[in-house]
């Protein structure tokens, strides 16, 4: 073999391999295309809908304590008063635990003009649009800022207890309830407490 030929054989070589070279850089740019584009349009997963999921969760848990720790206090209070002994509460809410978050309320006035038979009226409507105050958070995810919660309302009473039977003990129960959780007497049923 003389030089000639080995050099080409090399040179076969080479070429062969910077071929191979920029065969593998094609195919590892459009793997990488290919991925990219596969992440564009295979669904995310949505971390706003996996929190207001928690936050549902957190708000029937909220309003599950809130209902009990009406329930210990009033029973508490109840099995107090004179006469009315051994005491267990059940509560009916109304809703449930309502987050307050921090919003930028736009309002803006619309007139329009309709003709009655005998005189114009001008009707004004207000528009109103609330979008919410959030901060974002380190991994980039927004979160509304919570200014505070409303309570759900108590809708009824039941209070059993040993001196249920008693009509004295019984309206003084329903006063101190009606009071103390500003609901109509009529929604207290007071019952006696069986052995």
């Amino acid at each position: 073999m003389t030089s000639e030929e080995s050099s080409k054989k090399q040179n076969t070589g080479i070429l062969s391999s910077r071929d191979m070279l920029v065969k593998l850089i094609v195919i590892i740019g459009i793997a990488g295309a290919g991925l990219i584009f596969l992440s564009s349009v295979l669904p995310k997963n949505d971390s706003s809908s996996s929190q207001a999921a928690a936050q549902a969760v957190s708000e029937y848990s909220d309003t599950d304590a809130y209902r009990e720790r009406l329930c210990e206090e009033l029973g508490n209070m109840i099995a107090g008063m004179k006469g009315a002994g051994r005491t267990r509460i059940m509560l009916t809410m109304d809703g449930t635990v309502r987050n307050i978050y921090a919003a930028d309320n736009d309002i803006r006035q619309s007139e329009s003009s309709r003709r009655n038979s005998a005189d114009e009226n001008t009707d004004k409507q207000n528009n109103e649009r609330i979008s919410y105050i959030k901060v974002r958070n380190k991994d980039g995810s927004e979160q509304a800022i919570k200014i505070g919660c409303q309570m759900p309302k108590v809708r009824g009473v039941l209070v059993v207890c040993e001196g249920g039977d008693n009509d004295e003990v019984c309206g003084r129960i329903k006063e101190a309830v009606a009071a103390a959780l500003n609901i109509s007497k009529t929604h207290i049923c007071v019952s006696k407490l069986g052995s």
